[in-house]
Order: C-alpha cells, then structure tokens, then sequence
C-alpha cells in the first residue's frame, strides 16, 4: 500500500509557492475577467502615508452578537481614491468611513507576496449608500412615531429663564467655541455644565447617548447637542438609533444645534428643539433669557407706573380728605366756639343770677329772722317768762303756786311770785269745740 501511494504522488503537480499564486490569480481572472460590484460595510479603515486607504468590506451578522456572515479585505490605492472621494463629497458630503454602508466596484486579486485575496477598489456607488442611510432613517423614524416617542420631548417645557445649560459637545471643536462665544457674548448669568463627547466614529453614537444620560444627572434645565458640520457618514452619527431613543426618554428638554443649515438629523427630530448650527443654538437660548429679562424690566416699569399712579391718586385723595377736614375741623370749632362763646356767656351770668336769687332768699330770711327777733316780738307787747332757774315757760304744766317767775318786756323785767295757776281744756262734743278752764287757787303776794 505504500508503494500504491507513493505512485500516486509521484503523478500530483509540484508548484512553487509563486506558481501557486500565478495559478490562483489566473483563475480569478478567468472567472472574474471584469471588476464587480460588491455591497457591504465598511470596518477598520485606514489611512496609509502613501495615501493609499484599506480596510475590511463586511456582511454583519442579522442577529445580534453573532460573528459577522463574511469578510473581504479592500485595497484602495491613492489614484483611484482621489476620484472616488469626488464622487462621494459631490453626492452629499460622503466620506469613507467606518460603519458606512457602500456599494463599490472592485476587481478581486490575489496577491502573492502576502497570500491574501483582496478587493482592489475602482469605483463606488454614492446612491447606494445614501439610500441605505434614508431608508434607515425613515425605518427609525417611523417607528418612533409609532411608539409616541417622536414627540415626547417636545413636550417638556423648558424652565423661564434657561441660564443652567447642559452642553454636550466635542471640547476644544470649533462647535463649542461658537456655542460658549455665543453665550459669553451676552453678557448673561449663564451657568453651562460641559460633558465632553466623541461626535463622529466608532461608538460615537453610544458615547453621546451615555454624556447626555451624564448630563441629565445634574438637573439642568436644558440639554444642548451641538456639532459642527461634517459629511454625511459624519453626521450618521446623530441618526443612530441609540441616540435618539436616549433623547425621547430624557425628562429634560434636549435642544440640538448639529450641522450646516441644510442637515436635518433623527436627533433634530426627537429633540425639543432643532437649530441649524451651534451658534444658532446659543442664540434661542440668550434670546430666550432676553426676552425673560425684558418682560421682567417691562413688568418693573408697569408696577412703577401703577405705584406712583397710585401714589398721585392717593395724594391728591389726601389733599382732598385735608382740605375736607380742614373745612370740617374749621366749622367744627367755630360751631363749638359759638357754643363755648354761649356757655361762658351763660356761665358769666349765672353767679350774677344765682347771687342776686340767693341774695333774695337771704334778704327773705333775715326778714323772717328779723320778724322773730325777741325784740321786736316784745316791741308788739310780747314777754318772755322764765323759771328761777332760766327755763323758759311753756306751759303752766310745772308751774305751782309760790314759784318765782322772770318775766322780760321790750323795755324791762318784772319778778313775780305764783299765786293761781290756771288750766284751759278742750272738750269735744257734736257741736264746735268748747273751752273748759279749770283753775287751781294760788296765792300771790
């Protein structure tokens, strides 16, 4: 048998490793005589100092996590390259990039020296690719819209005055220096928390998403995405899926400000607010602290206005009211002088009045008294009669014969011893009263 087997491999070709090479890129040759067209994605791209460009054409897997379906590495050598950027930059800004979908022409070559077969790139379909990157944009777009996400942030509204900006953003791009000059420049109270972010590449998109998640942590009250412009495969960033999901489920407004005046991103459609470029962006944002001052300053000068319109009104109220009660206090006191006037007029009389009434009771009294004055009741043939021991007599009641008596007339004194002591009783009958005297015998010396 092994006789058999060494016959047999006597019989089997001996190649030399270059006519190996020879043999397999004849072949391609004959089966691939012209260039193809070959879709796929491009990955790890390169730029050579020579100019040339490489990287891998690759057919990503359907379903996530899985290896990628095939793989074909591509040569794009600086004569052709020239070219084909023209092309792409003329169809709307394209550039090679990775993650970028492309249809190009190639011709399939082996090349010997490092056994690899490659694609040697001619030529690029730029309608391809722009067709991918719409039509990936309206399926996103759509389904947005139908999960109501394509609106949800719009309705957030944006707190009076916005002066605390969250801004995420390439740091030192020209894009954030137009954005900051923009704010510095008006002179405003701004308050801007700035999270740095890749804007374009690889990951790109995902980094966006985690800088404006970052942000938000912070409470700001508005999220500004600025970028400046690029080309398309550069902007494609901001039409990322990832992107645009984080800023429809953000609770803080998410204004954006991406691009030249003629981009139009998946996140300009889910964000609060679009602009057209950065410095248009900053600008909304002052303009809308403006507009808060100045309602402000116009609200000051109304209340100002009304105060002292009303201050006026009050014054001349008070004038009023002064005048008034100066009017009033005047005949006030004049009445009450009047009365006063009546008073101390009746008051100055009435002294004179009550004397002279007083005066008349006196000079009554003292006729009265005069009329009892002892004298001139014994000048009319009255006599006082006292006792010896100066009682006055009264009544013949204790009176006995033999007692001495001091009898006073008007002009003297006469002394006289009791003899008789009479009595006089009344009796009362059914006729006038009758006087009935009854007399005790006395002796009188």
């Amino acid at each position: 048998m092994d006789d058999a087997k060494a016959s047999c491999d006597v019989e089997l070709p001996v190649l030399a490793v270059s006519q190996l090479a020879e043999i397999v890129r004849d072949g391609l040759h004959s089966i691939f005589p012209d260039d193809l067209w070959v879709e796929g994605q491009i990955s790890g791209f390169h730029d050579a100092r020579s100019g040339h460009a490489y990287f891998d054409l690759i057919e990503p897997s359907d379903v996530p996590g899985r290896p990628i379906a095939a793989r074909f590495s591509v040569a794009l050598f600086k004569g052709d390259r020239i070219a084909i950027d023209q092309t792409l930059i003329a169809a709307g800004g394209l550039t090679l990039a990775n993650d970028l979908l492309i249809r190009l022409r190639a011709r399939l070559e082996f090349y010997g020296p490092h056994g690899k077969l490659q694609l040697v790139m001619h030529g690029v379909d730029p309608s391809f690719t722009l067709g991918r990157l719409a039509a990936e944009r309206d399926r996103l777009l759509r389904s947005l819209s139908d999960e109501g996400l394509l609106r949800a942030n719009r309705s957030i509204p944006i707190p009076v005055p916005p002066l605390r900006i969250g801004l995420v953003t390439s740091l030192g791009s020209a894009a954030h220096a137009d954005f900051a000059d923009e704010l510095a420049r008006s002179g405003l109270p701004f308050n801007v928390l700035e999270c740095d972010a890749q804007v374009q590449g690889d990951g790109a998109p995902v980094g966006l998403a985690e800088a404006i998640r970052t942000v938000a942590t912070y409470r700001p009250d508005v999220v500004a995405v600025v970028r400046g412009g690029g080309s398309a495969a550069d902007l494609a960033t901001f039409d990322a899926e990832v992107l645009a999901r984080t800023i429809a489920a953000l609770d803080i407004a998410v204004v954006t400000g991406i691009g030249h005046e003629v981009d139009r991103s998946v996140a300009d459609e889910v964000s609060h607010t679009s602009f057209k470029t950065p410095t248009a962006c900053a600008a909304a944002l002052v303009e809308q602290v403006r507009s808060y001052d100045q309602t402000v300053n116009l609200l000051a000068k109304a209340v100002a206005e009304r105060a002292r319109a009303a201050l006026g009104r009050s014054s001349d109220r008070v004038g009023e009211l002064a005048d008034r009660i100066a009017g009033t206090a005047t005949s006030t006191l004049q009445r009450l002088g009047d009365q006063l006037d009546i008073q101390f007029e009746r008051l100055w009389r009435a002294p004179t009045a009550l004397l002279d009434r007083h005066g008349d009771r006196l000079d009554s009294a003292e006729s009265h008294l005069r009329a009892l004055d002892p004298a001139r009741i014994l000048a009319r043939g009255w006599s006082i009669t006292r006792q010896s021991d100066g009682a006055l007599v009264r009544s013949v009641d204790g009176i006995v014969a033999g007692a001495t008596l001091l009898t006073t007339l008007v002009d003297g004194r006469v002394t006289s011893t009791v003899g008789l002591v009479s009595t006089t009783q009344t009796v009362k009958d059914n006729g006038p009263g009758t006087q009935i005297s009854k007399t005790r015998g006395a002796v009188r010396e």
